[in-house]
C-alpha cells in the first residue's frame, strides 16, 4: 500500500492496541473490525477537538460530500461542487477508457449553462488555467498530501500550494531587488511545492512557473495605494 496508507494503518494498530489490548485479531486482516476502529476513532477525534475548541467539522462534512459526489447526479440529489473543491476527470470503474489526461487541478469558478447544467472553472496547476466542465464531468480527486516547509508552515490543499508558491517566490524576488542574500530555506521550499504540486495535478513544475508569473510579479511590485 501507498506510505501514506501505511501510516493510517499504524495509528489505527495503535489505536486497536490501545482499545483493545487483549485482542488477537489485527484490523489489518479483519475488514469488521477496521470499520468499527474506524467509526471508534472519528468519533473520539471529533470529541477530542471540540474539548480544545479545534474544528474539523468542515472537513468531516466535506469528506461526506466527497462520498455524493463519487457517486454522480444518477446516484445523489445532492450532487454538487464548491468552490476550491479538488477535483479530476470522472473516471470509469475499470480505469478511463476515454483517455482523458489524469490530472487533478481545484475549482475556481462556477457557473450555469444555458441548458441549466451547473459547469466549474478548473484550474490544473502547470496544465491549464481555465478548463470549463460540466460537474458531471468530474468526480473528487485525492487530496494533496500534506507538505511541511521550513518559512510557509505545513502546506495541505493544492490551491493553498499554489499561493505559497506565489508568496514565497514573490519574497525572493523582492529580496533580490534590495540587494539582500537569498534564504536557501525559502528556495528548497519554492523547489518542494513546485515538485509536490506538479506531481499531483500531473503538470510540470516549470509549467506551473510560468503560469504564476504574473501574480509573482505583482505581488512582489503591488501598485500603490492611492
Amino acid at each position: 500500500m501507498p506510505d501514506h496508507d501505511e501510516a493510517v494503518a499504524a495509528a489505527l494498530d495503535s489505536y486497536q492496541y490501545r482499545l483493545l489490548p487483549d485482542h488477537i485479531h489485527s484490523h489489518r486482516a479483519d475488514p469488521t473490525l477496521a470499520e468499527r476502529l474506524i467509526d471508534s476513532f472519528l468519533q473520539q477525534l471529533a470529541r477530542y477537538a471540540d474539548r480544545r475548541d479545534l474544528d474539523i467539522h468542515d472537513t468531516l462534512a466535506e469528506l461526506h460530500q466527497q462520498r455524493i459526489d463519487r457517486g454522480g447526479p444518477d446516484h445523489a440529489p445532492e450532487y454538487s461542487f464548491r468552490l476550491g473543491a479538488q477535483v479530476q476527470p470522472r473516471q470509469q470503474p475499470a480505469g478511463d477508457k476515454a483517455g482523458n489526461p489524469l490530472w487533478r487541478g481545484f475549482i475556481t469558478a462556477l457557473a450555469a449553462t444555458p441548458d441549466g447544467q451547473a459547469q466549474c472553472t478548473v484550474r490544473i496547476p502547470g496544465v491549464n488555467q481555465a478548463l470549463h466542465l460540466t460537474t458531471a464531468e468530474l468526480e473528487p480527486a485525492d487530496s494533496l498530501l500534506p507538505l511541511p516547509t521550513r518559512t510557509a508552515g505545513i502546506v495541505i490543499h493544492a490551491q493553498e500550494a499554489e499561493q505559497t508558491i506565489i508568496d514565497i517566490a514573490a519574497r525572493l524576488k523582492r529580496a533580490a531587488g534590495n540587494g539582500l542574500a537569498t534564504n536557501e530555506h525559502a528556495l528548497a521550499d519554492l523547489a518542494q511545492l513546485t515538485m509536490r504540486l506538479s506531481a499531483w495535478s500531473g503538470g510540470q513544475p516549470d509549467a506551473i512557473m510560468r503560469h504564476l508569473y504574473d501574480r509573482i510579479i505583482n505581488a512582489a511590485h503591488p501598485p500603490p495605494q492611492d
